[in-house]
């Protein structure tokens, strides 16, 4: 009998490690798809993505920058010899179309606040209108004084001033790369860390958290005032 009993406490562990090494596997299971969720949904859909649209509209302005700035030094230094076909050449056309209004939002709701969204938006705007200028304004009004009357500007003179107009609003642009750093560290935060759903709902608290909402509310005043009035221009 002692030996029947003693089987059956045997067996009943048995049973009871395999139930609990089962669950655990299968927790252990859910949590990691969990994780790859979050990571999926927060990281390579909205941060990472918000990211690369940056650093690619950016990284276009720049090119034409120089491509611009090349063209113009020729213009003014080359005189009589400048080769209008010149203006056409080697500039990237800027694809803007793509404002990742659902990533953005993610990332409203992990901050709690709509800061990346609006100095995004304030880029996006930047990097339009400069490459307008840079990859259009500028060759044709030098396609204007070199094909028309229209020269009350000597070529030299002319040159040197969009030359300088052209730098100017290139800088202007230098201060986007706080928004992207800021958001380089926020991806570092969710690669390093498998954050479950409700690690995601409480994230706007974190110390991290309101720094980088601070950090962007400093180097932004101008731009976020025109979404909030509260925020001193």
């Amino acid at each position: 009998m002692s030996a029947l009993y003693t089987e059956i406490v045997r067996g009943s562990f048995t049973l009871a490690a395999v139930a609990t090494g089962s669950l655990i596997a299968l927790y252990t299971y859910f949590r990691q798809k969990e994780y790859e969720l979050v990571k999926q949904r927060y990281l390579e859909q909205s941060v990472d993505a918000i990211t690369t649209q940056l650093e690619t509209s950016l990284g276009t302005v720049s090119h034409n920058y120089a491509r611009c700035l090349q063209i113009v030094k020729s213009f003014r230094d080359s005189g009589e010899h400048f080769d209008i076909k010149e203006i056409d050449r080697g500039f990237l056309d800027l694809d803007a179309s793509k404002f990742l209004q659902i990533a953005n939002h993610r990332v409203s709701s992990l901050l709690g606040s709509n800061i990346i969204w609006d100095v995004y938006q304030s880029a996006m705007a930047y990097a339009v209108t400069a490459n307008s200028t840079i990859q259009r304004e500028i060759p044709d009004a030098i396609r204007i004084h070199q094909t028309t009357d229209y020269q009350q500007i000597k070529q030299r003179e002319l040159g040197q001033t969009i030359a300088k107009d052209l730098q100017k609003l290139h800088e202007n642009g230098f201060k986007y790369s706080v928004l992207v750093a800021e958001l380089h560290y926020l991806s570092r935060i969710l690669e390093l860390e498998k954050l479950s759903l409700k690690a995601i709902q409480d994230f706007k608290d974190r110390p991290q958290a309101k720094q980088l909402i601070a950090h962007l509310t400093a180097a932004f005043p101008r731009d976020l005032s025109a979404n909030d009035p509260s925020i001193a221009a």
